[in-house]
Formats: C-alpha cells, sequence, structure tokens
C-alpha cells in the first residue's frame, strides 16, 4: 500500500488515521520510529500494509508456529527501481520466474535480478513439491520466529517485523 496517497495537507492528522486503523493515537511516536526511512506522505501506506497484510500474516504465522503446524514465514524486499519500493504482489513474478512476462519490466524494471528469481522460484517449487521450502528457509517457531528476507542478497532473519506485531497485535 505504499503507493497509497497520504493525507496530504488538508487531510486528517496521522495520529487520527492510525486511531481509526487500530492504533492508539498515543503509540504515534512508535509507529514513525519503527519507519525512519518512510517519507512522511507515505506513512498512511505503511500503515494500511501493516493492518492489511503484515499483521495478519503474523497472526496467522504464531498461530500455526504455537500448535506446531509447519510454518514459514517471508518478507520479499527487494525494492523495484521502477517503483522505489516493494510492492505487494511484487514477488509473484519472482516466484513463478517470469520476469520476462507481459507487464513485469514496468512494475520490476527492465533487469530485475534473475538470480532472485532462481532462488525463490527454487523455494517455491519446493515447498510445493515437498511441503518444504529446503534447508536456506528453516521454519518459523515460537521461540525463533525466523523469516527469510528475499533481496538482492537475501538472508534468513529473527523476526524483523516484530514492530509489526508489537504495535498492532499487541
Amino acid at each position: 500500500m505504499g503507493l497509497f496517497p497520504g493525507p496530504g495537507d488538508d487531510g486528517p492528522p496521522l495520529p487520527h488515521l492510525l486511531g481509526a486503523l487500530g492504533l492508539d493515537p498515543a503509540r504515534t511516536g512508535e509507529f514513525t520510529a519503527a519507519y525512519p526511512d518512510v517519507p512522511e506522505g507515505a506513512l498512511l501506506g505503511q500503515a494500511l500494509t501493516d493492518v492489511m497484510f503484515r499483521a495478519p500474516g503474523l497472526a496467522v504465522a504464531d498461530a500455526r508456529a504455537a500448535r506446531e503446524r509447519p510454518t514459514w514465514l517471508y518478507e520479499f524486499a527487494w525494492r523495484s527501481p521502477v517503483l522505489g519500493l516493494a510492492a505487494h504482489c511484487l514477488d509473484l513474478p519472482f516466484g513463478f520466474d517470469l520476469l520476462d512476462a507481459e507487464g513485469v519490466p514496468e512494475v520490476a524494471g527492465p533487469t530485475p535480478p534473475q538470480a532472485l528469481a532462481d532462488a525463490v522460484h527454487r523455494a517455491w517449487v519446493a515447498f510445493v513439491t515437498d511441503q518444504d521450502p529446503g534447508a536456506d528457509w528453516p521454519r518459523y517457531t515460537p521461540s525463533a520466529r525466523a523469516t527469510r528476507v528475499w533481496d538482492t542478497e537475501s538472508r534468513t532473519e529473527t523476526d524483523p517485523v516484530r514492530h509489526v506485531r508489537d504495535l498492532w497485535l499487541d
């Protein structure tokens, strides 16, 4: 939702908007501190992303992991040079290895990283085939909350979006 326009000078203030999304307006400072690199005008879009996508995904992952169900979580962090951010669904042409598909260059640029598509696609196929995306992507558990961060230099991090849980779920 990073492309969602902010309220502008004439719109409601950010604390009011965050309150409408369920965050105590007194916690606005915590929210903005969690996103120091997000321009002020894009903070509403970030809040919508958290509320609509990240928080529900974390709630499901936490519930599954608490019941010892096999669970994997990822964050697609590669930023499109066209959009300047990692937009919702940008991971799809990488996961399906369709970087040359119609419309992809308009969103991902003329030369999105094929190595990233190879890695994401390989993990997705392994998950569908074997119900496990592979050794590079450990399970998400209540104690470790291992999350695969897909980027030019992909890695596994422990609970990289904890701030979302702390702000929107706890």
